[in-house]
């Protein structure tokens, strides 16, 4: 079975009033839309430095430095450090950034600017564009361009993950339309939500054929069957599988690893 993507080390300092993401199929742009959230992105600050030391050893004289160079060279550098982590700046977006974000024409591209820029949600990505709009930047692309705009996988599956889509949907609806990888229908998911279009909903009931197929779809193989049908007291290993596929379009655990 996949496992989820790890978000970036950016942190957010979440508001009273923020909300969840919304789930596919909500229609366009009714999860992208919050005000009254403070998101907080630590940025990244490098902060060595270079002793005399160091340069030195690219000098024309060939003498090794001191022990006093060398302890001095170290210093600097433990110094510079500590200066660089205790000055790292942060950057925050603040309700009327948010506001601005939610009254201008990107108000339904919040997705689409999250995973251009790879923020680790949505509230970020909305202050991001609030703030960016207000200073009179330009965003990655004009209003109305974001559903045209040209995606990669990695930002499709990105897509996916951010907008809160289910493992269980996935799973049904590549069933549904017989594909035997989950990965191209999360692709797919996501490259959906990016055009602003409504995903299908997974079917409500399956045949034992679709249930079999859920189970090699979720990553397990024949060795898995075999080992659940001798943990249920299974008829069969396609009973086992039958069964185990269920389970899994239900969103529900198997007790094996795949």
């Amino acid at each position: 079975m996949d496992h989820d993507r790890t978000t970036p080390d950016a942190r957010i300092a979440g508001h009273a009033g923020s909300t969840p993401h919304s789930t596919p199929g909500t229609g366009r742009g009714a999860s992208f839309r919050r005000a009254g959230v403070v998101a907080v992105v630590a940025c990244a600050v490098t902060g060595s430095a270079l002793g005399l030391g160091a340069a030195g050893a690219f000098a024309t004289d060939a003498a090794a430095p001191s022990s006093e160079q060398v302890a001095a060279d170290a210093a600097a550098q433990a110094a510079g450090a500590s200066e660089g982590t205790a000055a790292a700046p942060k950057i925050t977006y603040d309700a009327a950034d948010l506001a601005a974000f939610a009254a201008s024409p990107y108000a339904d591209d919040a997705l689409n600017l999250a995973v251009v820029w790879g923020t680790p949600d949505l509230v970020t990505a909305q202050g991001k564009a609030g703030a960016a709009i207000a200073a009179g930047t330009p965003l990655p692309f004009g209003p109305d361009d974001a559903p045209g705009a040209s995606y990669t996988d990695d930002q499709r599956l990105e897509a996916f993950f951010l907008a809160g889509s289910s493992w269980p949907q996935a799973l049904g609806l590549a069933v549904a339309w017989g594909e035997p990888s989950i990965y191209t229908v999360k692709t797919t998911i996501g490259g959906t939500l990016l055009a602003h279009e409504q995903v299908p909903a997974a079917p409500a009931t399956f045949t034992e054929d679709q249930q079999v197929a859920a189970f090699s779809a979720g990553g397990y193989t024949e060795a898995n069957a075999v080992q659940l049908a001798e943990t249920w007291q299974s008829g069969s290993v396609r009973e086992a599988q039958a069964r185990a596929g269920a389970a899994l379009l239900a969103g529900e655990t198997l007790p094996v690893t795949p």
